[in-house]
């Protein structure tokens, strides 16, 4: 089919296609016929009139429109895989001619950034040798108790540690403010999770207490409290004792941790976890730091349209999560103390870094022959299927939507074992037994 193309910057191309003139009149055929079979003329059942009759009933243009329709998106892949351009988005589309025998199309698309890769094998990294101590332990023993405490009423005044129930309400200038008031609020003094100086001014209250508190809210606030001094008139319903129970075999077996039954069956449970918990998290910077030398050694080339599409949308949802924690964009650009150029600037480094990780990751992955065909997907399924005892059908049907995804995350694994094995202490093992071979 004749067409051109034209460059128009970074990665961006305009492709003009004149459509092949028995193509273009098959469209207008098909379209028109389509539209008679659905012409409802009176004395004739729906579809049955007369061509000559029905055709004073067709809207033309519904019909041109159809016809354009159905030959733009074959057209388009025809052109692309002649000229072997790989898109990177949906392309826009401009008809610059139009008439019984002429279709003249004009795509403008994004191409796929170009990737030229450096060295992804070879590379020298460290892993991270990770330990346990005892006083780990014990802190995560503690906090585990902690967090079966009870509270208890107590009749005595509140100190550090215990949870105060009471109302408050907050004025301004004597005026009260907008989240500023609750009642039945539970409240442990030492969570700093209030205003500065506000929980401090509450211990040694007792219940049936009433007390004025003045604090002064920090300048990284929201606008409208920055800085300013407030008043609140606190009720003390209730003072609350946290009992943390003794560590004793008793209370282990209370835990309900399965195979944990004594002190030293806790001891461990809690060490095996901050081992794995650590070793992830060795693992995890370990392959990081690989990845990260490897997408500094290659080049990408790509529109700055593509981040700032990005940006965008990140922005939108930035603000969406905001408003639904009761903020507005403004408000939460105060309390973090950045403006909105500095946020923006800050999402666009990030989706900088993740498209360039990204591409550069794609691209080895092809060049390694890592793609995950239809086949290998099924067999994954398969295994699913099988360990969740399914059926291969019901998996797909469960996984629905995010069947891209799941052949996304087994391309992500690929990638993982390649680098990981070619890379680091594996490449260095690979060095030291090549060179064991040469000796020998």
């Amino acid at each position: 089919m004749k067409h051109t193309i034209k460059e128009l910057g970074t990665c961006r191309v305009e492709i003009t296609v004149d459509v092949d003139e028995t193509i273009w009149a098959d469209a207008q055929k098909k379209a028109l016929d389509k539209a008679l079979k659905n012409v409802s003329v009176k004395g004739f059942r729906k579809g049955n009139a007369p061509r000559a009759l029905a055709l004073a009933h067709v809207d033309q243009s519904k019909v041109i429109n159809a016809a354009i329709d159905d030959v733009l998106t074959p057209v388009y892949a025809d052109v692309l895989n002649e000229e072997k351009i790989q898109p990177f988005s949906r392309p826009s589309v401009n008809i610059t001619k139009l008439t019984e025998k002429e279709l003249t199309i004009v795509y403008t698309l994004t191409t796929m950034p170009k990737v030229t890769l450096g060295a992804y094998t070879g590379i020298e990294a460290k892993r991270d040798v990770v330990s346990v101590s005892e006083e780990e332990v014990a802190k995560a023993i503690n906090d585990r108790l902690a967090n079966a405490a009870e509270l208890t009423v107590v009749e005595r005044e509140a100190k550090v540690g215990d949870t105060v129930v009471l109302d408050f309400k907050g004025f301004v200038d004597g005026k009260a403010f907008e989240g500023g008031e609750a009642d039945n609020y539970a409240l442990e003094l030492g969570s700093h999770a209030f205003v500065p100086g506000f929980e401090e001014a509450l211990v040694g209250v007792k219940a049936g207490d009433n007390k004025s508190i003045t604090v002064t809210f920090p300048e990284q606030y929201v606008k409208e409290l920055a800085g300013k001094e407030a008043v609140f008139e606190c009720a003390i319903h209730e003072v609350k004792e946290k009992s943390v129970p003794a560590l004793t075999e008793e209370t282990v077996a209370d835990l309900g941790l399965k195979d944990v039954k004594t002190v030293e069956e806790l001891k461990e449970f809690e060490k095996k976890n901050i081992l794995e918990r650590k070793t992830n998290a060795a693992n995890s910077a370990y392959y990081n730091s690989i990845v990260e030398k490897v997408v500094a050694d290659a080049t990408v080339t790509y529109p700055d349209e593509i981040i700032e599409n990005d940006v965008k949308a990140q922005e939108e949802q930035t603000k969406k999560q905001i408003e639904a924690n009761g903020l507005t964009l403004q408000q939460y650009l105060e309390i973090t103390g950045q403006t909105e150029e500095a946020m923006r600037e800050n999402l666009r480094k990030g989706s900088e870094a993740n498209l360039k990780t990204y591409l550069v990751l794609q691209t080895i992955a092809a060049a390694e022959h890592m793609i995950v065909d239809d086949a290998e997907l099924d067999v994954e399924i398969s295994h699913l299927a099988e360990q969740y005892k399914m059926k291969v059908e019901d998996v797909k049907k469960a996984l629905g939507n995010n069947l891209s995804s799941f052949r996304d995350n087994l391309q992500n694994r690929k990638i993982q074992e390649f680098l990981l094995a070619n890379n680091g202490e594996a490449s260095k093992a690979k060095k030291v037994e090549e060179e064991v071979k040469k000796e020998d």
